[in-house]
């Protein structure tokens, strides 16, 4: 699944809002809600992000309107026609743990887990260096939005990445997403080479410093819920997988043994010895039987690879 993460700010900087302003007076520009609704598509989730702040780096403690200006912004985007299917927020404060950022930013690795997202397929609307480094970190397109803003004062004089592009406002990278989504057709995947998530164990090892995210929308929600179907009955067909390779494991071991005590106590007819390939040498016989067994083995690990595959289909039920 594809996804467009815009930062809060990106979108209050395109209406020319200070975001260090009072959320009540935030009103957004008719071409900021077009733009956001041009971003969500039926193949697109959309999502606002950001710290639980009210300004650059002016963070809060627990702001009591906080919750209220990231609903302020969904009403007027759904008044416009447009779509929000989350809200992904730093809620971290001074002196707590934060892995929303840095080498492994929960930021982009939450919510992929949460709904199945192919981070070198998404795009990033970045606002400041740190979005840019978070991007890079896990192979997803950032584009830096600037509003009224120049470069330098954004990235400095000496910009760790550059090969990025910038847009002056949401309306610019809109239309730049529509091309770099026409050059993906065209390659048949995406430019941005995929980068391996973390192990989930590193990932989960302090969820208390992942971002919180918060689903909006009907899309998000069934997406998610299909997810977690597929994840249990996945879980189950493992299960299933493994109790039969230990029943055929002993059902074999048994037959053997039998077998073993027959060839000993009991006298066979003749044509047992042409149907337990007796004319054929013990170590040619029982290669021939590990073959047999390693072909059956391939067939069943294949067809479980498919059916986990078509589990884990968006559109799968």
């Amino acid at each position: 699944m594809k996804a467009v993460l815009v930062h809060r700010n990106a979108v209050l900087r395109d209406s020319h809002i200070e975001p260090t302003s009072s959320p009540e007076s935030w009103r957004l520009m008719p071409a900021t809600v077009e733009a956001m609704r041009l971003l969500a598509t039926e193949e697109r989730l959309l999502f606002l992000y950001g710290p639980r702040t009210l300004g650059d780096g002016a963070r809060v403690s627990d702001p009591p309107d906080d919750h209220e200006s990231w609903q302020s912004l969904l009403q007027q985007i759904e008044a416009g026609g447009g779509r929000i299917d989350g809200f992904i927020i730093c809620h971290h404060g001074e002196g707590q743990t934060c892995r929303c950022w840095g080498e492994v930013p929960g930021i982009f690795y939450g919510p992929a887990a949460q709904f199945g997202l192919e981070l070198e397929a998404c795009y990033l609307l970045a606002d400041d260096a740190r979005d840019i480094a978070a991007a890079y970190a896990v192979g997803t397109r950032p584009i830096l939005i600037l509003g009224e803003r120049t470069l330098s004062q954004v990235l400095g004089d000496r910009p760790v990445h550059k090969d990025f592009p910038v847009a002056t406002d949401l309306t610019m990278a809109v239309e730049y997403i529509q091309v770099e989504e026409e050059i993906n057709t065209q390659l048949g995947h995406p430019r941005n080479v995929p980068i391996p998530p973390p192990p989930a164990e590193q990932l989960l090892a302090h969820p208390e410093a992942l971002p919180r995210v918060e689903v909006t929308s009907r899309l998000a929600h069934g997406l998610e819920a299909r997810l977690i179907r597929a994840r249990a009955q996945m879980s189950d067909l493992v299960r299933w997988l493994s109790f039969f390779v230990f029943g055929a494991m002993g059902l074999s071991l048994g037959i053997a043994y039998l077998l073993t005590h027959l060839y000993r106590v009991q006298p066979f007819p003749e044509f047992a010895y042409y149907v337990t390939l007796q004319f054929i040498p013990r170590p040619v016989r029982g290669t021939l039987f590990i073959i047999f067994g390693i072909g059956i083995i391939l067939l069943v690990v294949r067809s479980f690879y498919r059916s986990t595959r078509l589990l884990h289909k968006p559109g799968a039920e």
